[in-house]
């Protein structure tokens, strides 16, 4: 999963290599544009110098003034080349071109040309000529005048420019990552004190994150006010549903005493009956008042501390079955991430029946477990010295719905329904094993990473 961080640098990087990459695409064809524009002015600045040195001697030949002519066009292959012709086979050259031939090009009065094309190769030559020709009369005498400079050493230049600048790019962008990067750092910053109150929040530090209390950024302050509506909200109403739950179950003693005495004054068939269905509804209530006294007050969000969370309950076990003892191992730093109050109900029942229905000692231990392929989690066990139950009911007892204490005073089976269903929330195990010598055990298995 790619942080807000990372999609927020992403999303301004392309954001601004779409916006340098085409300015520096137009500043590459700007200089370009310059260098040719440039060179070619001064090729046509050449061009009318020749124009003025052209001249005829007293033997009619076409001469050109040497004095009017730089020094570039006398240094052979300078770089600087012209040639001028008529149709009468006059053809005056720079000695810059030496041996070599200039291109034969004819135009018209007025007409003017300009091209570019590969020069003097060879001879440690690589050169590539900016062309530029233009059709004179002068006295009456139609001339092709043709301008030529090697523009290798300006690509040369053209091309350290592209380094030099590609390199600016990059440092630019690094400096303005750097720069984002701190920005962004500092942004979310602020958002540090959320971080810190949900993890708070997580294990039960805190009720919710005190959004009122304006610490948060404008963005998230909608957000944390509506965790904390949701948050007060659904404490008040698992609060209301385990108190009424609880006040049920202790409002309806007194009406079943008041059964148990009418039942007495059936007749003997029909008192054993009676006294059967309210002996189940009996416990069912009762089941009801421990349920409500294990778990206590409700916390949604809180995870199980295990050095804090587990004495007290034991304690209330100790005092509710004063001839079992509970022996619990764990670690004292341990902390279950599953929900505080799921797994208090979870233990509770689990402890209840070994301490009802075994009593003696019992044996608790709690540790977290690694598999080979990377699955991590927590394994619960409960080994009591009881009767224990019979291996064909174990299956049985743990189908949805199927509670051995509904069909019998006795046996383990007391809550394991509603074990069995925080257990499959969590995508959990639950084993039933015979303990030894006598006795039963119970395993419970919590991965850590669950789809709750």
């Amino acid at each position: 999963m790619i942080s807000l961080q990372q999609q927020l640098r992403r999303q301004w990087l392309i954001t601004i290599l779409l916006i340098m990459l085409p300015l520096l695409l137009l500043a590459d064809f700007g200089v370009r544009q310059l260098v040719t524009d440039t060179v070619m002015s001064r090729l046509q600045h050449d061009a009318d110098s020749l124009i003025a040195a052209l001249s005829q001697n007293e033997n009619g030949e076409w001469q050109l003034d040497d004095s009017h002519l730089g020094t570039l066009y006398q240094r052979v292959y300078s770089g600087h080349y012209f040639a001028i012709r008529d149709e009468h086979g006059t053809d005056l050259r720079s000695r810059s071109l030496w041996d070599k031939q200039a291109p034969i090009i004819t135009l018209t009065i007025g007409e003017q040309q300009k091209w570019q094309q590969l020069g003097i190769q060879g001879d440690q030559l690589a050169e590539q000529w900016l062309n530029w020709a233009q059709g004179i009369r002068v006295q009456n005498h139609d001339f092709t005048v043709w301008v030529a400079e090697d523009i290798t050493p300006l690509k040369s230049e053209l091309n350290r420019y592209r380094l030099a600048a590609i390199a600016l790019l990059a440092i630019a962008l690094v400096t303005l990552m750097l720069i984002q990067r701190y920005q962004l750092s500092r942004a979310f910053a602020r958002l540090e004190p959320l971080k810190q109150q949900l993890r708070e929040l997580r294990f039960g530090e805190r009720d919710d994150l005190n959004a009122a209390s304006g610490l948060y950024p404008q963005e998230v302050q909608p957000l944390a006010e509506e965790i904390d509506r949701l948050l007060s909200l659904l404490q008040q109403r698992v609060g209301r549903s385990r108190n009424a739950l609880g006040n049920l179950a202790h409002e309806m003693k007194r009406p079943l005493q008041q059964l148990q005495l009418l039942a007495e004054q059936l007749d003997a068939s029909h008192q054993i009956e009676q006294r059967d269905a309210l002996s189940r509804l009996s416990r069912l209530v009762e089941r009801e008042l421990k349920r409500a006294r294990i778990v206590g007050m409700s916390s949604p969000g809180r995870q199980l501390k295990l050095a804090e969370d587990l004495p007290p309950l034991l304690q209330i076990l100790g005092q509710l079955y004063p001839q079992a003892r509970i022996h619990a191992a764990y670690d004292q730093d341990a902390v279950l991430p599953q929900d505080h109050d799921d797994l208090l109900e979870l233990l509770g029942n689990l402890l209840d029946n070994a301490c009802k229905y075994a009593g003696g000692e019992i044996q608790l231990s709690i540790e977290a477990y690694q598999h080979q392929d990377d699955q991590a989690g927590w394994q619960i066990q409960v080994r009591d010295q009881g009767p224990g139950i019979e291996p064909n009911q174990c299956k049985h007892l743990l189908q949805r719905g199927i509670r051995l204490d509904e069909h019998s005073a006795q046996g383990d089976g007391l809550g394991l329904a509603i074990v069995s269903d925080i257990v499959d929330s969590y995508h959990g195990s639950l084993e039933l094993a015979a303990n030894r010598p006598h006795g039963l055990s119970v395993v419970v298995t919590l991965p850590t990473a669950t789809g709750r």
